[in-house]
């Protein structure tokens, strides 16, 4: 089984980042607004105003854009940049280097800080500090007394700010790549514990079928033999308990190393066990299976579904069970359904706490794996459970 792997979810992280500075940007256009009503040199009024009503629509849409998809990198450094050049555009209207919305260029290396790398960090940094200075020594108000120590004091409060941001970037990004590796080592170690695992399950299962259960079938050959010159009802009873004893012996070889599993895949082995299951439940099944590929995940789903069904059987008190599988977006997709008694939410831990650890060990490996696992269930409206584990397609040997 090939080992599986984690690729940094980079899209995910930005996109999440994306949503939290969309929610950061509205209260600081409130504090915006709030700071035009304080006294400025020179402002302009009519233009500061149109222009924060023009920052406030392009920031609710992109709060509603980030919320129904998913922004990109290149995304997020457009934002930024409109971000500086709103904020520069309200500075120069509302007073320059004296601008309470001056502040808000504080947002950006805040911001930037947890979206980008240091280096982007620093970039924008730097264009925010530069977009502060020039803003500030472009404004009339640039020719009051001491107006050049103010515009260098501020400029030098946010470089230091911006300093910091840099350096708390950096520092999340090597805590990112240590919890990556860390990821990694745990699914290394996940994927040798299995593969050591199925060694050790698959050398049983051999030892099974090539000693017990052929010794098992040598006594019945002896038994039918001493049968054809002694009759005796003990001898019929033997055979009975020797052949329920093999096929007993055969059903765990099957459940320590499902061979068709291995040997015919995914599908084969869950249509087997699903009707297993189905036989031995006396249940309806209903089976929808496509899924024509092997997978490096082919072993943890089929590990699941034995679990689930098992489940079925034995406390879902059921007439029917669906099992299906199919593959989406690179994720084997397995979904096991009950019309039986279902279950309070809390019942799970309360069965985990009781020392039923199946289907909860089934979840740790799942997600540890990448994946997971969720239930549905309420009582007197059956189960449901959908299993969802990354399916790498495993090329011939």
């Amino acid at each position: 089984m090939e080992r599986p792997t984690f690729p940094a979810s980079s899209g995910e992280a930005i996109a999440e980042a994306e949503r939290a500075v969309a929610w950061l940007r509205l209260p600081a256009i409130g504090l915006i607004a709030m700071g035009a009503s304080l006294d400025h040199p020179d402002p302009d009024r009519l233009g500061f105003l149109v222009t924060l009503a023009l920052f406030s629509a392009w920031s609710v849409g992109v709060l509603a854009y980030v919320h129904l998809r998913e922004a990109g990198e290149r995304f997020a450094l457009v934002a930024t940049a409109i971000d500086i050049a709103a904020i520069g555009m309200l500075a120069v209207l509302s007073g320059g280097a004296y601008s309470h919305a001056r502040l808000a260029f504080f947002l950006v290396p805040v911001a930037v800080a947890f979206r980008f790398r240091p280096s982007i960090t620093a970039l924008a940094v730097v264009v925010t500090t530069a977009t502060y200075v020039i803003q500030a020594a472009a404004h009339p108000a640039a020719s009051q007394p001491d107006a050049v120590r103010f515009i260098a004091t501020q400029a030098g409060f946010l470089a230091w700010v911006g300093v910091a941001c840099v350096m708390l970037s950096r520092l999340l990004e090597r805590r990112t790549e240590l919890a990556s590796r860390l990821v990694a080592d745990r699914a290394r170690l996940l994927t040798d514990a299995l593969e050591a695992e199925q060694r050790e399950r698959k050398a049983l299962a051999e030892s099974l079928h090539d000693n017990a259960i052929q010794n098992l079938l040598s006594a019945r050959h002896e038994l039918e033999e001493a049968a054809e010159t002694v009759t005796h009802p003990a001898l019929a009873r033997a055979d009975d308990a020797l052949f329920a004893a093999a096929g007993q012996l055969r059903e765990a070889v099957f459940d320590l190393h499902p061979y068709v599993l291995e040997a015919a895949g995914l599908e084969a082995a869950l249509r087997s066990i699903a009707n297993e299951a189905a036989a031995r439940g006396r249940l309806r099944l209903r089976l929808d299976l496509h899924c024509p590929d092997r997978h490096d995940g082919d072993q943890l789903v089929f590990s699941a579904a034995r679990e689930l069904l098992s489940n079925v059987v034995r406390h879902a008190d059921a007439s029917g069970v669906a099992v299906r599988l199919a593959e989406a977006n690179g994720d084997l997709v397995l979904v096991v359904e009950d019309d039986g008694r279902g279950f309070p939410p809390g019942l799970p831990d309360e069965r985990l706490a009781d020392g039923h650890i199946g289907l909860a060990a089934q979840r740790v490996r799942i997600e540890s794996a990448g994946g997971r696992m969720e239930l549905f269930s309420a009582p007197g409206d059956g189960t449901r459970v959908e299993v969802r584990v990354p399916g790498t397609p495993l090329r011939p040997a």
